[in-house]
């Protein structure tokens, strides 16, 4: 197989798992305790990560290897769903998949992703939970006063 083939065949994959993982964390979005639906994104980005680095797109392979440290401590149990943890890998997926549509648009793929892959870390580490939770506090506190 020409490496034209395995290029195409690279990125209609990567399409097909980041349509996945978008559909099964609409899915998560709704049903935040449903492990069997993380364990299913984890899958995708599991093989998506793998893909990425054996056609030497490390970028790629780093940002989904982050994503997937995060959905397996949430499938590990070791921290919970939370709506801000959910939109951290809604915004993996999206850079994600324009990282992707570069690739297949004759590009290298590259982006930068240095906010996302420090906001992952935070929250694989357990860090961004309080952070964010003083911040909703912030956010409820004020608007009882305003209203």
């Amino acid at each position: 197989m020409e490496l034209n083939q395995y290029l195409e065949m690279f990125i209609e994959e990567s399409k097909e798992h980041l349509q996945s993982c978008s559909e099964h964390l609409l899915e998560l979005e709704k049903n935040p305790e449903d492990l069997a639906i993380v364990s299913e994104i984890f899958r995708s980005a599991h093989t998506l990560k793998g893909m990425s680095a054996t056609m030497g797109y490390e970028d790629l392979a780093d940002l989904t290897h982050k994503m997937e440290n995060v959905l397996d401590a949430i499938r590990n149990e070791k921290i919970a769903v939370t709506p801000e943890i959910l939109d951290v890998v809604f915004e993996s997926v999206d850079h994600l998949e324009e990282m992707v549509y570069h690739i297949a648009d004759g590009g290298d793929g590259k982006r930068d992703v240095q906010d996302t892959v420090a906001r992952l870390k935070l929250i694989e580490s357990g860090e961004e939970a309080p952070v964010l939770e003083k911040r909703r506090q912030r956010l409820e506190n004020y608007n009882q006063r305003i209203y």
